[in-house]
């Protein structure tokens, strides 16, 4: 099968960074002013398909001179082939007039991708007509189904297509590419470093010293497809189902392992966005923006919420480090003014216990005292009770944690039962954590550390092992 001939230059995914900046604008409702085009609009097309919205795209693209930019090119051509292919009644309101030759050539390309052999001939004929530049339609495959998916050019292409239907079939093809040479020896650990070294902005010499030119070049193409993956997979749930579906049915293989990692990874997060200064000098006031603070949060969470630290790569824990304490000097001296603030209180104890677990100076007494001034203002709140009460019991082994487990356990936490048997079982009470072990065990019947530990329990092989004081 032929693939595309059209020149590009890599890494393709740079284009898809940028794709994926902008919101998502919906379609205007009736006698409302359109919202302006921009390149989110191709992104997530599929979230609100209409043809009506097609050349509205092509004349901005057009505007943007993208059909003369390589790297343009082909997710431009997937999308506006997949658009033609679903809609093809609707193909010629789908093309405005006029626009430019070098975006009609592009266009003759699509409908050919879309199995329109005979209109994309029409226009490579108009273009000869005009002494400009055409297309060689005998280079381009005949649909979008035989788009192989070699290099980035055709990873750019098929996104676009995928952007287009939000139909998996295409990205899927991105997808197994990547798995052949992941597959293959050690390629995946190469491949997962040249994704972070991408994100990084790192020199990627240290491939081509290791693997030679030629075998290197094509680890840096494929791992473009990785990068696509990754990226996608967090911004479009059609993407992420389908490589949850890929690495449920092959856990251990090392394309799995990579896509895993890489999900896996603490993020790299905008801290400046989460406390802004009133730009009134006469009127000194701060903001902070929960919605950054909580998604860090959340990450920092997935990563050090509990001790020890999980963390895939070594530079990982480094930024969460850093974050942390960067957040804590943001935060710290806004302190009286969440005096009464539950909602802020409650993440700043959050923030400190994880500054804990990452060893960052001080945050102990300020979790501490972030936790009791949180839960004298919300007695009864059953999340602040347990989230005090489950560090507590991870770092300490003086029963302090028990009753505010307790009480999240009145308030019909489900995960209090599991901190209440390891405390219970620390103190030496282990009738009571036996007892709450077989309560929580018998509403997560799924987690198998937790079957353990009863076990242990009952048969006394616990041993208290205090890993950090």
């Amino acid at each position: 099968m032929r693939t595309l001939s059209c020149a590009l230059v890599p890494p393709a995914a740079l284009l898809i960074v940028a794709l994926l900046l902008g919101p998502f604008f919906g379609v205007p409702a009736r006698g409302e002013e359109p919202a302006a085009v921009s390149e989110a609009d191709l992104t997530y097309f599929y979230k609100a398909p209409d043809p009506a919205r097609v050349p509205r795209l092509i004349v901005h693209f057009d505007a943007l001179r993208a059909a003369e930019k390589p790297g343009a090119r082909p997710p431009l051509m997937g999308f506006l082939a997949a658009a033609f292919q679903r809609y093809p009644t609707d193909i010629d309101k789908m093309i405005p007039k006029p626009v430019s030759p070098q975006m009609l050539g592009l266009i003759a390309v699509s409908l050919r991708l879309a199995g329109q052999q005979v209109r994309a001939e029409q226009l490579v004929e108009k273009l000869k007509s005009w002494n400009a530049v055409a297309p060689d339609l005998a280079t381009i495959p005949t649909n979008l189904e035989a788009v192989e998916a070699v290099g980035p050019k055709e990873f750019d292409l098929l996104w676009g297509a995928s952007f287009a239907t939000g139909d998996p079939r295409y990205c899927s093809k991105i997808l197994s590419r990547f798995a052949v040479v992941a597959n293959t020896g050690d390629n995946a650990d190469d491949l997962v470093h040249l994704v972070r070294a991408l994100e990084n902005d790192s020199d990627q010499q240290w491939i081509v010293e290791k693997r030679g030119k030629d075998r290197a070049r094509e680890l840096m193409a494929v791992s473009t497809a990785l990068w696509g993956l990754h990226s996608n997979a967090q911004q479009h749930p059609f993407v992420q189902a389908m490589v949850n579906e890929y690495v449920a049915a092959r856990p251990s293989e090392p394309a799995s392992k990579a896509l895993l990692a890489l999900a896996n990874e603490y993020g790299h997060h905008p801290l400046g966005k989460i406390v802004s200064l009133g730009a009134d000098p006469g009127n000194h006031t701060v903001s902070v923006n929960l919605v950054p603070l909580s998604q860090i949060l959340d990450d920092l969470g997935r990563h050090a919420g509990s001790y020890p630290p999980r963390f895939e790569f070594a530079d990982d824990r480094q930024r969460a480090e850093k974050d942390v304490t960067a957040i804590s000097d943001m935060l710290d001296p806004l302190t009286d003014n969440f005096s009464k603030n539950p909602p802020m209180l409650l993440r700043l104890a959050i923030l400190h216990a994880i500054g804990f677990n990452l060893d960052v100076p001080d945050s102990m007494p300020k979790a501490v005292a972030a936790f009791d001034k949180l839960l004298s203002l919300t007695p009864n709140d059953p999340q602040a009770n347990y989230r005090y009460g489950s560090f507590l019991a991870a770092t300490t082994k003086d029963g302090r944690a028990i009753p505010y487990l307790e009480k999240a356990r009145s308030l019909d936490v489900a995960g209090a039962d599991y901190w209440l048997g390891l405390s219970y079982a620390v103190a030496g009470n282990k009738a009571k954590a036996i007892e709450s072990l077989e309560r929580y065990t018998s509403r997560v019947p799924s987690d198998e550390k937790a079957i353990a530990m009863l076990d242990a329990i009952r048969n006394d092989r616990f041993n208290v092992k205090v890993e950090k004081q």
